[in-house]
């Protein structure tokens, strides 16, 4: 495999990929993040047996599977179970009353975290027998791969209360694996947020939260309102709380509880 960790990248190529890659999937890497976004030209260009300069120059000729490779190595992964618990709480409060099936879709569902917790959090709220039904994607088919197979390691669930960890997985050596009636909640599907249409709706929730941050701001402000438009009146759409000043525009009602603010579709 050709030797690509020794190639110095200059920010006028940083600035190419950046370019490609917000055309790809929406994702801008180098305001802050200069690194990460030379860390993915790299492991993209070893992933394909190349040096960066051959990725670089497949990536200026819109190479399908260049592109592909840097969108996968790009995707910022970091989650974990249960993330913002007052958002399930304030959902329990406003949406889990609901007594017919809530469909609900996880945008940029990454490794599964997000999706699995928010079954759980359903199930906790005495909903097992109602029908509720969870849609996650992600661009990542890497990422979907792991979250199809419910197996997660200590890292994952670092903030899982030990009550919902005891039973919704269980052990299988070192690793945690998700209940079968969480899993069955559950469908995963690739899917781009910034090319494809909406998969489907209206939804009860949408849930998107953490990811827009990564967006250049002219693309995250096209995704929120296609997200928003999935969401049935009176539905709820969720961000993460960093998110929340990109709503501003939105024709949205502000729902406070436990400290979380869940936005309203008017």
């Amino acid at each position: 495999m050709p030797e690509t960790g020794s190639v110095e990248l200059e920010a006028r190529d940083l600035a190419g990929v950046e370019e490609v890659l917000v055309r790809a999937c929406g994702l801008s890497l180098t305001s802050g993040l200069g690194a990460a976004l030379r860390s993915a030209v790299l492991d993209a260009a070893g992933a394909l047996g190349l040096g960066a300069p051959e990725l670089l120059s497949r990536l200026r000729q819109a190479d399908p599977a260049a592109i592909e490779a840097l969108v996968e190595h790009s995707v910022v992964g970091e989650t974990y179970f249960y993330r913002h618990p007052e958002q399930f709480a304030a959902l329990q409060r406003h949406l889990f009353v609901q007594p017919g099936p809530i469909r609900a879709w996880c945008a940029g569902c990454a490794t599964g975290e997000e999706p699995y917790s928010l079954a759980m959090a359903l199930l906790e709220g005495g909903r097992e027998e109602v029908g509720d039904r969870v849609l996650a994607t992600d661009v990542s088919e890497r990422a979907l791969e792991r979250a199809r197979r419910g197996a997660y390691d200590p890292w994952s669930l670092r903030r899982l209360p030990a009550e919902l960890l005891g039973r919704y997985l269980g052990a299988e050596g070192e690793v945690r694996l998700v209940a079968p009636r969480v899993r069955q909640m559950v469908s995963f599907a690739r899917h781009n947020l910034v090319t494809d249409p909406p998969p489907g709706g209206p939804f009860d929730l949408v849930l998107c939260r953490n990811v827009l941050i990564y967006f250049a701001p002219v693309v995250a402000a096209e995704v929120l309102y296609r997200l928003l438009s999935t969401v049935r009146p009176g539905g709820f759409l969720a961000l993460g709380p960093v998110e929340l000043s990109l709503a501003d525009p939105l024709a949205v009602e502000q729902v406070t509880a436990f400290g979380a603010t869940l936005l309203r579709r008017a």
